[in-house]
């Protein structure tokens, strides 16, 4: 489920606009505004635009596309069902104007781009039949616009999206969908429309660096190749603080690769100054991103560090216990659950939400041990 979601998140921003469309100086001011992190600013020029123009999809779908992605890289303060419906919405109030108009390669770009949008929202919302419908609409109708113009460089990057993540990553139900629906994918063909959007396109070139970053490090267990792809957005966008995350964390694995978990401890003061350290969340996602690799003994002593860095942190006693669970170290693993759910009252650097979160996920984990809080 977790790749299914991550599926449609890749999927979600990136629909691009090539060199047949007009790509004005407001809409690379609305881009960086996104990547960047403003999204108030961002919604305001979109909305204007919309009240210059309110027949026309393209901005419409520029607010789908602007509420869907700006979650990743800012905190909005919105609930993940009220982003889901505002993408809904203005996807659907694309495809409707769209579908007004006279049924140009452009407009046609708006519509299929407005169905991956939806798409998306049916996806989390675990409505996979709607889902699939809309992704076979977006299918269609950027598959026409590549054969009116071969060049519309933009269009590819949602084709590349539906042959790459059939072929190695849909499994289960949804993988029936897909089957049935004739979308079993092409890992080549995806990757090569992917990579001609992140070369050639325009507006959202960022966007197809960042699929293509995931893409990488997620499924390509290539490591180096993600980052530099990251490394391109960060050139570009250096507030956008999702590809400086997922670009760090390849960096310290690689550099634990080279030279050993050992070394990045002893040199992490000189790490902290070039990487702008100041947070239990960097080596606390290292952790987890080395646990998930199956390197649980990197894994082990990152957390043990993070700890020593951090001893009034909650969190970090919690990320420790699930790595000794993982290393079937239960009586470990109570141990830290224990001191996590002790310090989780007086963390002062969290919400209440999570202080609230964190608690009954500390209680459900010692009950899956055979112990709880008194014992």
């Amino acid at each position: 489920m977790k790749k299914l979601l991550l599926i449609f998140f890749v999927i979600a921003g990136i629909f691009v606009q090539g060199k047949t469309l007009n790509i004005t100086q407001v809409d690379e001011e609305i881009n960086n505004q996104i990547f960047s992190g403003e999204w108030q600013q961002a919604k305001m020029l979109i909305e204007k635009q919309i009240r210059k123009n309110p027949e026309h999809p393209k901005y419409y779908f520029m607010k789908a596309y602007m509420f869907y992605l700006s979650r990743y890289f800012t905190d909005t303060g919105m609930s993940r069902d009220s982003t889901i419906n505002i993408v809904h919405y203005y996807s659907r109030m694309a495809i409707k104007k769209g579908e007004q108009l006279e049924q140009t390669t452009e407009i046609k770009f708006y519509i299929g781009s407005a169905y991956g949008y939806l798409a998306r929202a049916h996806g989390m919302r675990q409505e996979w039949w709607s889902a699939y419908w809309a992704a076979s609409d977006c299918e269609n109708y950027l598959e026409e616009v590549i054969e009116e113009d071969p060049n519309f460089y933009e269009a590819y990057f949602e084709l590349g999206v539906i042959n790459y993540y059939p072929a190695v990553a849909v499994t289960g139900f949804t993988s029936t969908i897909a089957w049935i629906g004739g979308m079993s994918g092409d890992r080549e063909l995806g990757l090569e429309y992917l990579n001609l959007v992140a070369d050639k396109g325009k507006l959202f070139k960022a966007e197809a660096n960042i699929a293509l970053g995931l893409i990488y490090n997620a499924f390509e267990n290539d490591l180096t190749t993600s980052a530099d792809y990251y490394g391109r957005v960060v050139e570009k966008h250096p507030e956008n603080n999702f590809a400086v995350t997922q670009k760090q964390r390849i960096d310290f694995t690689l550099f634990i690769d080279e030279k050993g978990v050992d070394h990045f401890i002893q040199n992490f003061n000189t790490l902290k100054v070039e990487y702008n350290i100041d947070d239990p969340n960097d080596l606390n996602i290292l952790g987890y991103n080395l646990m998930n690799r199956e390197r649980i003994d990197d894994a082990l002593a990152i957390f043990k560090f993070n700890l020593e860095l951090y001893p009034h942190i909650a969190n970090c006693y919690d990320s420790l216990a699930e790595c000794f669970v993982n290393r079937n170290e239960n009586e470990e693993a109570i141990k830290y659950y224990k001191l996590a759910y002790e310090k989780n009252p007086s963390d002062t650097t969290t919400t209440e939400a999570y202080k609230e979160f964190l608690k009954t996920n500390i209680e459900e984990r010692l009950e899956e041990l055979g112990a709880n809080i008194n014992s």
